[in-house]
């Protein structure tokens, strides 16, 4: 019952998003068949990883690690416990929530996850902090529809779970929000990238320089995902 009922919001999801948007998707063709597999995107909105989870096809196999003050909403905190979507308290080592997310991917599952941590990088000096942010503090578009450093949580991940990565990237997301409050449909552009990795650092380098090539390795996600935009949306990635 509970797959049926998860088939079916998908589904009115869909139907909402094409409603609202003018949604193209690019790249069907780089889609695997199936897991382990760590979907990556950017995160200008609070809409990307909604629409990963809706258009891609994979079903009850997808999950996404997502901000834990979500569950602040009683509707939110529903659909996380339907889709088994997990609460991460960012810019903490969350370890229970990594651990879920390796379970997951042990499974032969899919894991999505933003490694820019967030919409916005005013809120990363209170979240590193450790102080756990409410549901609407911050901003909900990146008005610069620019990339960002990343959080080290999806490249910590990626490397310990040894998954394939799948980039995908957004244009146009930024201004769902603005628009919807002008009852205006929003042109946004998904395109998906080929897959890339695992990636792998070896254990037994010292613990600094292991870190050093951890956030490397998070660099080198973003570098992914820049290559599927044009120079403008890039940031600090141009390539």
């Amino acid at each position: 019952m509970q797959s049926l009922l998860r088939t079916l919001i998908r589904e009115f999801a869909r139907l909402l998003f094409r409603i609202f948007l003018k949604l193209e998707i690019e790249g069907w063709e780089n889609l695997p068949s199936g897991g382990p597999l760590i979907v990556i995107g950017n995160h200008f909105s609070l809409f990307e990883g909604p629409i990963l989870l809706a258009f891609l096809p994979y079903g009850d196999r997808m999950t996404w690690l997502a901000a834990t003050e979500l569950q602040e909403s009683r509707i939110l905190k529903a659909l996380i416990k339907l889709y088994n979507i997990i609460p991460v308290w960012r810019g903490q080592p969350d370890r229970a929530a990594i651990q879920r997310a390796l379970n997951w991917l042990a499974a032969g599952n899919i894991v999505g996850i933003m490694p820019e941590g967030g919409v916005d990088d005013s809120m990363r000096s209170r979240t590193t902090a450790g102080i756990q942010l409410g549901l609407h503090e911050g901003p909900n578009s990146r008005e610069s529809a620019e990339l960002i450093t990343p959080r080290p949580g999806a490249a910590y991940l990626a490397v310990r779970s040894g998954a394939p990565i799948l980039p995908a990237a957004f244009l146009g997301s930024e201004k769902i929000l603005p628009n919807l409050k002008r009852l205006r449909r929003t042109p946004v552009r998904m395109i998906i990238g080929p897959v890339f990795g695992p990636l792998t650092i070896d254990p037994a380098l010292p613990k600094v320089e292991r870190r050093a090539m951890l956030d490397e390795m998070g660099h080198e996600m973003m570098r992914h995902m820049a290559a599927l935009m044009p120079p403008e949306n890039r940031g600090p990635y141009q390539l």
